[in-house]
């Protein structure tokens, strides 16, 4: 018996029906899970290498270096945040011990001979870095000195800064305070700023100056010997610099050699020029104000970088 075919009226009113929905799954609903990259090279090439203190570690089979998920420089297992904030505090003058029980009350338990190496390699790194740029500075620069001690012996701590920027051109550690010292100064500033010549070097009344500028610059650059009398302008730049020149030997005290506290010294600059705000600034650096174009704004950013 054959079945008779649906009359056109019936197909009419079946192709009318709704349609029964359909679940189907939305393409958002479903993500890849991202690869795990190597934090030094971006390859995805990397195996697992073994869990050290609870944490997962990998090793790059591109560029050959172990890596985790902790946000921390190559072979260092303190995160990044940490080690700059200990860079940062310890140039503004706390002590290697202070910054080691900060982080001991953080969780980190690391002693004061690591936070020294953190400062010590990384001032090195951001000395060679930060030496390239020229800054924009003005025509007038202040100079002055101060007596420190370290290692049983007196050294002169000059340094040369430029008056509207705030820009520390140049520091110069010496056993001595002679014509020599006063020129190296000079010297060291001029190279800093371009080989700029400076309108006027303004200084105090020490002898050494007045032959230091001359023999730099000539007559083409004035020489200032300001005094405690002298016209507001010149005397107020000398004294907020003599405020910067006690931060300094804050850092430099119980060094005992040469070599290490000149490194510490230039560490210093960087962390004046780049990346310590300044009140008298509005909040800005002396790299900002003397047009220098920042890869990084904190030490913890120039951290982050090392490879």
């Amino acid at each position: 018996m054959t079945q008779d075919k649906p009359k056109p009226i019936i197909r009419l009113i079946v192709r009318k029906m709704p349609k029964p929905e359909v679940a189907h799954l939305e393409e958002h609903h479903f993500t890849m899970p991202e690869p795990i990259k190597c934090k030094w090279c971006g390859s995805v090439d990397i195996k697992k290498y073994g869990i050290r203190d609870g944490v997962q570690e990998y090793l790059c089979l591109k560029c050959g270096r172990k890596f985790n998920a902790k946000d921390a420089p190559y072979k260092k297992q303190t995160p990044v945040e940490q080690i700059g904030t200990s860079i940062s505090s310890y140039y503004d003058g706390l002590s290697f011990a202070d910054v080691a029980r900060h982080l001991k009350e953080s969780g980190n338990e690391v002693n004061e001979s690591t936070v020294y190496r953190w400062v010590i390699s990384y001032a090195e790194k951001a000395i060679r870095i930060f030496d390239t740029y020229t800054p924009k500075v003005s025509d007038f620069w202040v100079a002055d000195e101060t007596m420190i001690q370290f290692n049983n012996t007196h050294y002169w701590l000059w340094d040369l800064i430029d008056r509207d920027t705030r820009f520390l051109l140049a520091s110069y550690l010496s056993p001595n305070r002679g014509t020599a010292q006063a020129q190296r100064l000079m010297e060291l500033a001029a190279k800093r700023a371009g080989n700029k010549v400076p309108k006027a070097v303004i200084t105090d009344k020490l002898s050494a100056y007045l032959d230091g500028v001359e023999l730099t610059f000539g007559a083409d650059t004035e020489h200032i010997q300001s005094s405690p009398f002298a016209k507001e302008d010149d005397t107020n730049v000398i004294e907020r610099f003599q405020g910067t020149i006690k931060d300094r030997t804050k850092v430099i005290r119980g060094f005992k050699t040469y070599e290490t506290a000149l490194t510490i010294l230039n560490g210093f600059l960087v962390h004046y020029n780049f990346f310590k705000p300044h009140l008298s600034l509005k909040g800005k650096t002396p790299a900002v104000i003397a047009g220098i174009k920042l890869p990084f704004k904190t030490w913890t950013e120039f951290v982050r970088q090392d490879r």
